[in-house]
Formats: C-alpha cells, sequence, structure tokens
C-alpha cells in the first residue's frame, strides 16, 4: 500500500474478512487437528501462524476504520494547567503533526463527492447528529502517523508571533496557553485586551499568584480599582510627548499640515513644563493649549531670575511705567487686549536681545494671532476633552503629590526589574477611540523604554549588570490598538530590548483600517508574521496570506475507465469488446487552500513557521479553574462577564452605568 500512489483508506475495511478467515480456521483446526490429518505439532504451528495473520490483518482493518472515524468527528484536547510546566524547550503551541504533500492527497480524497459516506458524521440507528464547526478531516488526516508536541523554539520567538482568526475560534484561549508559560517561564508579560475577557483576567491574576510576581491591574472602566498611567509623563526625548499627542490626529490632505503646527504647539508647552520641574499630561497641555499666558509669565520670570539680567524685575517695572507717545505700535493689533505681565515680558526680551530656546518657543506661540492659534489648536482640543472626561482623565492623569490616593502608578521600569504581569483593559466597547488612544500610548512609551533598554539596559550605575528580561507583549485585538507609527518601529526595534510580540487580530483589513495605511500595514505584518498562526479566518484575503508562502504539490487521482468495441467481422463468433481500465493521473494544486483555513474547527489552527515548516496544530483546553480572586477583584471580574457580553436585541450599557454597577458589586464582594 505504502508503494502504490493512493493509499485507498476511503473504503470498507476488507481486512476484516480475511480476519474473521483466518481465526475461524485457527479455531477449526485447534478443535480438530485430526480432521485437518495434522499432529499436534504441526495443528499447534498451523494455528499460531492463523492467530497472527488474523491479528495482522485486524490492525491493518482498523488503522482504515480509525482514520475514517478521525475524518468524521472532532477529539477534544484537554490538559490541566499543570502540565504545561514541563513545556521547557520553547513554546508550545499544541499537538500535531507536520503537515506535507501526503496530507494535502488526502485531504483532496476525502473531499470528493463519492468518498462522503466515508467523512459524514453517522449517529446511531441511522439518525445523522449534528455537525460540528468545522471539518475535522483537517486534522483527521495526519490520525495514520500520530500526533507529536508542536514547539516554537526560542531563538524564532525573537522575530514575534502572529495569530490571526476570526470571532469565537479560539484565539483568547491560545493568548491563555502562552501567556502561562510566558509567566511560568520567568519573563515580564504584559497583556492588552481592548474587549476586556474575565476569564482571561482571572488566569493571569492566578498565575502570577503562584509564581509569587507583582500583578498590576489597569482598566478604563474600573477607575476605583484601576492602576493610575500618564501616557506622557515618561520620555527619553522631549520630543516624544508632541509625537504622542499629534500622531493620533488625522494626517490625510490638508490636515497634515494642521497636525504639524499641532505638534508644534504642543511641543512648546512641554518644553516649557519639563524646564519648570514639572512633568506633562494631557490637563496641563489642554490648559496651557486654551491659554498660554500664565505659562509663558512662569517661564520667563524663572529664565530672568536664572539666567537675565541683573535687577531685571525693576528694569521691568521701570520701562512699563514710562509714557509711550501716542503713535507708537508697541505690538500688532492682535496682542491687543493680552496678558500686560506677558506683554511687558515679550516686549523686555525683545528690547534686551536675549535668547532661550524654549523661552523663544513661547514667544512665537503668544505671538500668533489668537484666531489663528485657536483654528490650529481645535484639532487637538477634542482629543483631550475626551481623553480628560469623567473618570477615566483621573486614571490617565494621575496626581503625583497625592499620598493618600492607594491606586498605584504604572510605570514600564518597575514592570520590567519585578518582571511583573500586567492586565491592561480598554473598554474599547464603550468607547474606542479612547481606547485606541491610550492603548497606543502605552505601546510607544514602551517603545521609548526599550530603546533606554537597548543603550543602558537595565541600568547604567548598577553594580552588576543584569541580564536584559525577555518582556512578552500580547496584543489582543490588534487593530483597536494601533493608530500610529509607534508600532512599526516596536516591532523593528523592540528585538535588540528585549520585547517579544504575539500580535492577535481577525483580518488583515482590520490592520489596515486602524492604521490608515495600507502600506503601514504591509511594514507591520513583514514584522509579524516570522511565525504566523492560523485559526479559522472568514476571507480569502486574510487566509491567503498563509496559502500564497506555501509552494504547489501534485495529486494522484484515480480514474475508472470503461469501454466497449462492436467486431467489424461479420463471421465472427465475437460481437463486441470491453475492457476497464483504473488510471492514475495527477494535477498541480496548492499545499493548503483558502477553503480550508475557513473550514478550520475551533481550536484548531495551522502554524507556519521561519524555514517554511507547515503544522497542523491542535490549542489545549484547560480543564483547572485558576485559583479564586480577591473580593475586590471577583467582583470586576462577574461584572466584566455580564458587561462586555453581547446581547441580541439590547443597547450596551452607558459607561455611568456600568461603574456604579461594577462599584456596588466590588463593594459588596468585600
Amino acid at each position: 500500500m505504502a508503494r502504490y500512489p493512493i493509499e485507498a483508506l476511503l473504503r470498507p475495511p476488507v481486512e476484516w474478512s480475511s480476519s474473521v478467515g483466518a481465526a475461524s480456521l485457527a479455531a477449526m483446526v485447534w478443535r480438530a487437528p485430526e480432521v485437518w490429518m495434522m499432529t499436534p505439532v504441526v495443528a499447534d504451528g498451523v494455528v499460531a501462524a492463523l492467530v497472527v495473520l488474523a491479528g495482522v490483518r485486524f490492525l491493518q482493518g482498523w488503522r482504515v476504520v480509525r482514520y475514517q472515524r478521525g475524518l468524521r468527528r472532532h477529539r477534544r484536547f484537554r490538559i490541566p494547567s499543570r502540565q504545561l510546566d514541563r513545556m521547557t524547550d520553547g513554546l508550545f503551541l499544541g499537538r500535531g503533526f507536520a503537515w506535507t504533500a501526503r496530507h494535502t492527497q488526502r485531504l483532496w480524497d476525502a473531499t470528493r463527492a463519492h468518498h462522503r459516506p466515508y467523512v459524514e458524521p453517522r449517529g446511531r440507528f441511522g439518525h445523522r447528529p449534528p455537525a460540528d464547526s468545522g471539518l475535522p478531516a483537517l486534522h483527521g488526516v495526519g490520525w495514520p502517523e500520530g500526533e507529536q508536541r508542536i514547539v516554537l523554539p526560542p531563538a524564532e520567538r525573537q522575530g514575534h508571533v502572529f495569530v490571526v482568526g476570526t470571532t469565537g475560534v479560539g484565539k483568547t484561549r491560545a493568548a491563555e496557553v502562552m501567556m502561562i508559560q510566558d509567566i511560568r517561564a520567568g519573563h515580564p508579560v504584559i497583556a492588552m485586551d481592548p474587549k476586556g475577557d474575565p476569564e482571561l483576567f482571572r488566569r493571569l491574576h492566578s498565575e502570577a499568584r503562584r509564581a509569587g510576581r507583582p500583578f498590576f491591574f489597569f482598566h478604563l472602566g474600573y477607575p476605583d480599582h484601576s492602576a493610575r498611567y500618564n501616557p506622557i509623563g515618561r520620555f527619553s526625548r522631549i520630543t516624544e510627548v508632541a509625537t504622542r499627542i499629534a500622531n493620533q490626529l488625522p494626517s490625510q490632505g490638508n490636515a497634515e499640515a494642521f497636525r504639524q503646527f499641532a505638534w508644534l504647539f504642543t511641543h512648546v508647552i512641554a518644553r516649557a513644563l519639563v524646564a519648570l520641574g514639572e512633568q506633562p499630561d494631557y490637563r496641563k497641555t489642554l490648559q496651557h493649549m486654551n491659554h498660554i499666558e500664565p505659562l509663558l509669565v512662569r517661564y520667563f520670570e524663572q529664565w530672568l531670575d536664572q539666567d537675565g539680567p541683573a535687577h531685571w524685575r525693576e528694569q521691568l517695572d521701570f520701562a512699563a511705567a514710562q509714557p509711550k507717545a501716542p503713535d507708537t505700535a508697541e505690538f500688532p493689533r492682535h496682542l491687543k487686549g493680552r496678558d500686560p505681565r506677558a506683554l511687558a515680558l515679550v516686549r523686555f526680551y525683545k528690547d534686551h536681545d536675549l535668547y532661550d530656546p524654549v523661552a523663544d518657543g513661547l514667544r512665537r506661540a503668544f505671538e500668533y494671532e489668537k484666531t489663528f492659534f485657536d483654528k490650529i489648536s481645535v484639532a487637538v482640543q477634542p482629543l483631550l476633552e475626551k481623553l480628560l472626561s469623567g473618570r477615566v482623565g483621573e486614571l490617565i492623569n494621575p496626581d503625583y503629590s497625592d499620598a493618600g490616593d492607594p491606586r498605584p502608578i504604572l510605570d514600564w521600569p518597575t514592570v520590567i526589574r519585578q518582571r511583573a504581569v500586567v492586565y491592561c483593559g480598554f473598554d474599547a466597547l464603550t468607547d474606542p477611540e479612547v481606547a485606541g488612544v491610550v492603548g497606543q500610548s502605552l505601546i510607544a512609551d514602551l517603545v521609548a523604554y526599550a530603546g533606554e533598554l537597548y543603550k543602558h539596559g537595565l541600568g547604567v550605575n548598577l553594580p552588576v549588570t543584569e541580564p536584559l528580561p525577555e518582556t512578552c507583549l500580547h496584543l489582543d485585538e490588534f487593530s483597536e490598538l494601533v493608530r500610529g507609527p509607534e508600532i512599526v518601529q516596536a516591532l523593528n526595534k523592540g528585538r535588540g530590548a528585549g520585547l517579544r510580540f504575539v500580535v492577535y487580530t481577525q483580518t488583515l483589513a482590520d490592520i489596515a483600517a486602524g492604521l490608515g495605511h495600507r502600506e503601514r500595514a504591509q511594514q507591520v505584518l513583514g514584522n509579524v508574521t516570522n511565525t504566523l498562526v492560523m485559526l479559522r479566518v472568514a476571507d480569502v484575503e486574510t487566509a491567503e496570506l498563509l496559502t500564497t508562502r506555501l509552494g504547489t504539490v501534485e495529486v494522484n487521482r484515480l480514474m475508472l475507465v470503461s469501454g466497449a468495441t462492436d467486431s467489424s467481422e461479420p463471421d465472427s463468433p465475437v460481437d463486441f469488446v470491453s475492457n476497464t481500465q483504473e488510471r492514475v493521473s495527477s494535477q498541480t494544486t496548492g499545499l493548503l487552500e483558502p477553503g480550508h483555513l475557513m473550514q478550520l474547527p475551533r481550536g484548531h489552527a495551522f502554524v507556519l513557521m521561519a524555514g517554511g515548516r507547515l503544522y497542523k496544530t491542535q490549542w489545549p483546553e484547560l480543564t483547572d479553574a485558576p485559583r479564586p480572586l480577591p473580593a475586590d477583584l471577583d467582583g470586576i471580574a462577574r461584572d466584566m462577564a455580564q458587561r462586555y457580553q453581547p446581547v441580541a436585541g439590547m443597547a450596551l450599557r452607558t459607561d455611568a452605568d456600568s461603574l456604579q454597577r461594577a462599584a456596588f458589586v466590588a463593594g459588596g464582594a468585600a
């Protein structure tokens, strides 16, 4: 059978007929050897040979039956989470087999019409059970050779992992398995979950407690229990503050000019705040963008006290007290009515030919016509208003001087040094725009710190150089978190800083829509598809991301050809001649077709590793429940389970209602 070009496994188990015959003959010889004219010794030898033949033929037939059963139904893969402790040779991706041309041949045979009785599900008494989701044959074609553990080597983890699959096919469960392994391996783990999965939240907290690691909870929907975070408070270069804000604005067409001017004004404000010893945040940026005079006065007075001329305050007061000629035009008309103190400082700055880069930037921003300034800043103000509204504004604009606030402030250096576990929820169902802005800011801040890690490691003044940890970032619903070029920098340059990304999305179009540029989306795909994990997808374009990277193979097809020819001789006793032939033909097809990826069962995936190695795998289901949460966090998890479950015909609750209920649940649990 192995040498035959077609395995012929989709047929009745004819081997069992010879097995039954050999077993029956062995029984008859054993009961009455004299009837067969055999001596006892000879009879025993014949019986043994017949039993061996019956066993061999039975196993051959059982192989056919077992293979057909694997094509008709799913086999669930369940393990307790403690078994993941044994996966120390890499990242465990489930069990399966290496996909080759042989499996393409078997799948092609199974999908032919005349083989349908051997592939379709069958129940008892002729009743056909409801078919499970997906095509079981995609995994059943590998049963004759058996399954093995599919492991991603540590060296290939540096090239990031891309997981794609439509809704409800097991992406979150796959993420859960990979996060557990990363935590138990001792890596810092950062999980960003825009939609809010309570089971994932429970599992991460349980694994952090099991490993004795700090756990940080950041969620925009639960500000009373969430950690605080300033998205623009930490930076390696001052220009990053304006960049993180300006990147949230549209950049197509004429909007690019407004975005550049908005970046300029935001940069001027950030430089002034840092020079005054203050940490930039969204609230201060919005305040000074609407009214820049107080910031200008504060900075000018501090700078002049340190580096200005001696007795500058007396000179300023003396100049202000001098009468001016009626026809003297001190300032343009559009500056009339502005803050007199700011006008006097700007006049003193010009009259004494002084220069300071920060002061000069404030001066130019101040001298712009107010209407023009308002037109430019109007693009930024709606964004900042959304970020500052409600209780969310307290989370992303923390008061560092408030010692009575027990909520911790999230800081990436602390997370990485302590090898902590961080769960970030963004409440994207309530406000996707705010979720995207905060998520992008988190990534941008992490990229900035990655640059410091690449240059200096964990610290420049440490007595002993610590090895750089591998920080594992799991970005679920990737399209909700990427809206700027920061993610491209993170994927390109994050490897040297120890950042290992695992990206989850539903379609390729989601990434292009989130970034707003198809070319930038291709950059992202080029950096994360070193290891591609594809579950069931819903569109051809996404499926072709995998199938186009695979080669073509030849499949064999068995054809039955029959014909008849009439005799041309009238006197011949032969009236006609007939013949029947079996022909084997071959045709070229892809190793996988896009339609196959749209029929994957839930929890099943194809994994393409570096070098073109393709595996068919099944993710495990964890049978043990995570450890119980503390009372306050358990209330949040139960509220997440109700709040983020869409119900047909019901509208989503308002943010205020949800927050009120979350506080009530958490208080009752406490």
